[in-house]
């Protein structure tokens, strides 16, 4: 499927596609995930990954940074964010 027949398909461009993923090792030894619709570079000893989403027909730019000596994962953080709303909306309702 070309990316038109998948925009005309789900409406959005840029989707995650694990499969078009290249993985490399870095000299530390880290693994890292390079996708072909992100920009990386860095700052300020961050790494900075920035990509664009067309969803329903709205653009969204994307960044993610990265801090070299994170204290959590992203997934942490990501389950503090919906712990938080769970309960702002169980208070609130």
């Amino acid at each position: 499927m070309t990316e038109f027949e998948e925009y005309q398909q789900t409406g959005m461009l840029g989707g995650y596609k694990p499969e078009c993923a290249r993985v490399y090792q870095a000299e530390d030894g880290k693994v890292g995930t390079i996708f072909r619709d992100t920009t990386y570079w860095e700052r300020d000893g961050c790494a900075i990954n920035e990509r664009e989403m067309y969803v329903g027909g709205r653009v969204f730019h994307v960044r993610s940074v990265f801090d070299p000596r994170p204290t959590k994962t992203p997934t942490d953080a990501m389950l503090r964010v919906i712990d938080s709303e769970l309960e702002k909306d169980s208070t609130s309702g």
